[in-house]
């Protein structure tokens, strides 16, 4: 079987998976990039201020599998993820602000689509608007016009979706190296990636071709990982070395975010 598999599909494999190794989401779910809060080290959590998503309650009924699973993680981060992300942050930081606000705006659609779908049409036209602005005069989304001129929105994705239907968030769950999760958010996370337009598209939503080859989609997933990565870096490294446990300080953090993101 091996010896039918041209040389393209062989390199098609290995970037998949290079690709799959280096999507941080993760990173991305663990703690909220803008997040200003600090690591409390006699509670052995975050600091939040009291609101009401501080008592939210874990449903965390995998807690032994997820442990062993985080722990995983953390192997493949330091041995693999930290450095790669190490490198990168050397690159001048207009480039990497670049980077970043251009991959920011390839999942605008993706999320203009899932706010129509919440009924939040204002938020939905926001997304849009700041897109298209982006995109054209932002320079393929490399500068982010949009903002600068006053135009705010908030980020939706599936899984929000799904809990503005009334689907339960369902346990927590660490997924391998794609770390937190739960049973809403991966099944949303999943239905994301199938219809996005910069990515699988199933449902040839917004285009009936794919808009990416499959070499350039892995090479979106990598360098979005890789920025995530490098973004979150130093919360990372808090958490790690002052927190009693880890686990549960992501845990908590992970399960706070969402539960705001899905209210908002």
């Amino acid at each position: 079987m091996l010896t039918i598999i041209k040389k393209s599909q062989y390199k098609l494999i290995i970037l998949t998976f290079f690709g799959i190794f280096l999507q941080i989401n993760l990173a991305e779910s663990q703690i909220p990039i803008n997040s200003k809060d600090k690591i409390n080290k006699s509670k052995d959590e975050f600091d939040f201020e009291e609101n009401e998503f501080s008592s939210i309650k874990i449903n965390d009924p995998f807690e032994k599998i997820n442990r062993k699973t985080y722990k995983f993680n953390n192997l493949v981060d330091k041995a693999l993820l930290k450095p790669v992300a190490n490198l990168y942050h050397y690159a001048p930081q207009p480039i990497r602000s670049a980077t970043r606000n251009f991959l920011n705006n390839l999942s605008l659609p993706l999320s203009a689509f899932n706010s129509l779908m919440q009924g939040k049409i204002d938020n939905s036209l926001a997304t849009t608007s700041t897109f298209l602005i982006n995109s054209t005069i932002g320079i393929f989304g490399m500068i982010d016009v949009a903002s600068n001129r006053g135009i705010l929105y908030n980020k939706e994705d599936f899984g929000q979706t799904l809990a503005n239907y009334g689907m339960k968030s369902g346990p927590y769950i660490v997924l391998p190296i794609l770390g937190p999760s739960s049973t809403l958010n991966l099944t949303g996370e999943i239905i994301d990636r199938a219809i996005s337009p910069f990515g699988f598209n199933s449902l040839n939503l917004f285009s009936k071709q794919p808009l990416l080859k499959n070499e350039n989609r892995i090479i979106l997933t990598i360098t979005s990982g890789i920025d995530k990565r490098d973004q979150l870096d130093p919360l990372i490294t808090s958490v790690n070395k002052e927190s009693l446990d880890p686990y549960a300080t992501i845990r908590s953090a992970y399960l706070q975010n969402r539960q705001f993101e899905i209210s908002k």
